[in-house]
């Protein structure tokens, strides 16, 4: 064989030796992928989630868009993209419902055409996102139902060139709401706070300007009764003593009425400011009662009105303050008086029954309508309110009975078969079942301390008092119990009248006004006892008296830490304020 030919056949033999070899390939390429195709197949089949789980990771964009598109219509709060020429690129399902139009309605729209009016203060804040900044504030944006309160915040959208292709603008209502709600919360804390305190503020003005009405209203009252008292014993032995007698036992009864009135006034402005406190302590009710029917009998007996009393109980205790039963029992005596005709009755009973001691006050007044009968405890009540009416007061002495008894964990009930049929009123107290040492207050007749007042010879009394009427009564009274008195309108009188007082001479017993002009009761209290003669001090332990219209507990009390040894009230009886007055003498 040639050579030309030989080399011919070994070319083609190379050319179908390297067709086939591709062939081989090809198949065993074919036949791998095909194996790999299988075993894929049976690994999904036998773990379908991990598959999915794999393509959830390399989804496609539109799985990554119909996802985002899930999570942000999801939210309450409005999401949206504003490209740099504020226009809408993207918003959330919340757009729609917010602004009640469709989310391809809203797409497209520049800020300022959906918000309206809203975008001029929307405008700052838009430029300074669009540099760059990150803001937020509060707003009223419009609604498809009317104007919501917003948080709008502004997030940039910056390129790798550092310039703002947009920004994303979220709209929470929510947040925005409870904002609101808790500054509402807050506005209305601090108008509560505000109201409180200047209701506390018109409390202490209104207890301030009553202290200073009972104050004004006691201390001309002390002038008419220590006058009274003066010229009860001029006239007592005149030719004409029995009417002037009648006469003087008019001013005492007015001035014991117009006393009564002021404390009523102040009890019911303690009670409404929750300040009425009782001092309890184990007490015998009987002589309780006792003491409140003598103080009326004056009262009946200038209407011809009898009082018949039966008493059941004798020493038979309660836990009570003595003072406000007595208060109790008063009021509905002077009440009982009030309403029934001249010589007319009134029984008082008091019995014990079931653990209670029942005090109960009958007369055959004018009665109650059974119309009437339901509000006839209420404040300021009165059946006949009219200017013609016939009995006076201010309708707060039951209310006080009421409330009084009630503190002492009481009842009181009040039965009437109609006008003209008379009442019936019953208190019911609790009965002190343990034993104990203490034995039974024991009331003074009337007549152990008439025409019998101790005597106040040699006593030199200091009286000081701005009002010369009380200090002419008050001298008189005192110089007619036999004391040397000397009274002075300051203590810068006193002082110059005590340089001129011989050492031997001082003083023996102080009575003070508290309410004065310049210096107080307290001021003179002090000045008085720090006074210096001769390197010594000689009425450091003066006895004091403070005598004033300041009528309440914490009066009484501030006069007593101040060093008074005791606390009279105005307008006081003249007998009290001697065998006071003698008591403290007889301590020096």
């Amino acid at each position: 064989m040639p050579p030309a030919v030989q080399d011919k056949e070994i070319d083609c033999f190379l050319k179908r030796g390297q067709y086939a070899e591709r062939k081989i390939r090809y198949v065993i390429v074919m036949r791998e992928n095909n194996t790999e195709s299988l075993r894929k197949k049976a690994r999904q089949e036998a773990n379908p989630g991990a598959c999915e789980s794999r393509a959830a990771r390399g989804g496609s964009p539109r799985a990554h868009q119909r996802h985002l598109r899930f999570v942000t219509d999801s939210l309450a709060a409005l999401i949206a993209y504003v490209d740099a020429e504020q226009r809408f690129r993207l918003v959330n399902l919340a757009y729609e419902t917010w602004f009640g139009r469709s989310r391809t309605d809203i797409i497209g729209k520049s800020v300022s055409e959906l918000m309206g009016a809203a975008y001029a203060d929307m405008a700052p804040f838009i430029a300074s996102v669009l540099r760059g900044e990150r803001v937020s504030h509060e707003h009223i944006i419009p609604t498809a139902s009317g104007e919501r309160h917003a948080v709008l915040a502004y997030t940039p959208d910056a390129a790798a060139d550092g310039s703002v292709c947009g920004f994303s603008l979220t709209i929470d209502i929510v947040i925005a709401e409870r904002r609101k709600l808790e500054r509402d919360h807050d506005a209305l804390l601090a108008r509560e706070r505000t109201a409180r305190i200047q209701a506390e503020t018109a409390a202490r003005a209104r207890d301030e300007f009553l202290a200073i009405v009972s104050h004004e209203l006691r201390a001309p009252l002390n002038g008419i009764q220590s006058w009274a008292h003066i010229l009860e014993n001029h006239v007592r032995d005149s030719a004409s003593g029995q009417l002037a007698q009648r006469a003087l036992n008019g001013i005492r009864i007015g001035v014991a009425q117009q006393v009564r009135l002021i404390e009523d006034l102040l009890d019911v402005t303690r009670m409404m400011s929750g300040r009425l406190r009782l001092v309890r302590q184990p007490i015998a009710l009987l002589p309780v009662i006792q003491a409140a029917v003598e103080s009326v009998r004056d009262m009946a007996a200038a209407r011809h009105i009898g009082i018949d009393c039966t008493y059941q109980i004798t020493t038979e205790k309660i836990d009570g303050d003595s003072d406000r039963v007595q208060q109790v029992v008063w009021n509905l005596l002077s009440n009982a008086i009030k309403f029934t005709p001249e010589d007319g009755n009134i029984w008082l009973s008091a019995v014990c029954a079931n653990g209670q001691i029942v005090t109960t006050i009958r007369d055959n007044g004018v009665g109650i309508s059974a119309e009437f009968l339901p509000h006839l405890f209420d404040r300021f009540s009165q059946e006949d309110t009219s200017s013609t009416r016939r009995h006076s007061g201010l309708g707060l002495g039951l209310f006080l009975v009421r409330y009084l008894i009630e503190l002492h964990g009481g009842s009181v009930r009040v039965d009437s078969a109609g006008e003209g049929k008379g009442a019936a009123f019953s208190v019911s107290l609790p009965l002190r079942s343990s034993r104990d040492r203490y034995l039974p207050v024991v009331q003074c007749e009337p007549d152990d301390i008439t025409g019998r007042l101790p005597s106040l010879n040699a006593l030199r009394i200091l009286l000081i008092d701005d009002q010369e009427e009380a200090r002419e009564s008050l001298s008189a009274v005192l110089a007619g119990a036999g004391a040397s008195v000397f009274s002075a309108a300051s203590v810068k009188q006193v002082l110059a009248w005590l340089a001129t007082v011989a050492k031997n001479e001082m003083p023996d017993i102080l009575v003070c006004d508290i309410a004065m002009p310049v210096e107080d009761g307290y001021a003179v209290l002090r000045k008085l006892r720090a006074w210096d003669c001769g390197g010594v001090q000689p009425l450091h332990r003066l006895p004091a008296l403070a005598l004033t219209a300041f009528a309440q507990r914490e009066d009484r009390i501030r006069a007593l830490t101040a060093g008074f040894q005791m606390h009279l009230t105005k307008p006081v009886a003249p007998e009290e304020l001697i065998v006071v007055i003698a008591m403290m003498a007889t301590r020096v």
